[in-house]
């Protein structure tokens, strides 16, 4: 009995270690644009399928877009197209701007991402986030697209609370840069994330404290929207 009792004993930390060691690949891996190539195919063959509407506002981001199942709704009467992967770092975004900016002429980009920078286990810094930012607006300048550039800000997160500082800083350094930018814009949604005291608001999150419920995309999606509509892309395309 004893030995069937250590037996089990060590093929439980057996199991135990590998998990650990699969997380920690999972972490190192995800880091690299090509870890989401599978999910930018899909895309590809999707555009083929179904194709993607003109005169769209396309938006790119990672996880929160990617989950955000009533987006298309949500952004009515504005035309999207809704391109979130994975846990998209905004270095992905720009690794992969051939395939899923470029081809679509969009009215205007927004951006959602971020948080997953500041969580990488590579110690990405708010300053490494502007670099990133400004560099894919600056090459999709360089290659001529000229849609109006938006950067939605990064939202906090209960269970990455440590994270909110760098995560406040980051943003500050963005919304700074597009304001010295010609059709560059900066969102605010983090503001409406936080109560009066500034504690960020749990109701807004599943039982994670990291993933938006329906109550946070509802927080989230009429700020976005009525921005957009605002700037005049609730209707049909006007030439540029």
């Amino acid at each position: 009995m004893r030995r069937a009792f250590v037996t089990l004993g060590i093929a439980f930390g057996v199991a135990v270690v590998a998990l650990f060691a699969f997380l920690i690949y999972v972490l190192l891996a995800s880091g690299d644009p090509k870890y989401w190539e599978g999910e930018i195919a899909a895309f590809e063959r999707r555009d083929v399928s179904n194709p993607p509407p003109e005169n769209a506002v396309l938006f790119v981001g990672g996880r929160d877009l990617r989950l955000w199942s009533s987006f298309a709704e949500d952004m009515a009467p504005v035309t999207i197209i809704q391109r979130g992967f994975g846990g998209a770092q905004l270095s992905h975004i720009n690794h992969y701007r051939a395939r899923i900016v470029l081809p679509y002429d969009p009215r205007a980009i927004v951006v959602m991402a971020g948080e997953a920078d500041l969580s990488d286990v590579r110690g990405r810094r708010p300053e490494d986030l502007l670099d990133d930012f400004r560099t894919f607006a600056l090459s999709l300048r360089a290659e001529g697209e000229k849609s109006p550039i938006y950067f939605v800000s990064l939202r906090p997160a209960p269970a990455r609370e440590e994270r909110w500082y760098g995560q406040q800083r980051a943003n500050a350094l963005i919304a700074d840069y597009v304001r010295g930018e010609r059709e560059m814009y900066f969102i605010d949604v983090s503001s409406a994330m936080v109560d009066e005291q500034g504690n960020i608001r749990e109701d807004l999150y599943r039982w994670d404290g990291l993933t938006l419920n329906d109550k946070g995309y509802e927080t989230l999606g009429p700020i976005i929207r009525q921005r957009l509509i605002d700037a005049g892309y609730g209707g049909l395309r006007s030439s540029r």
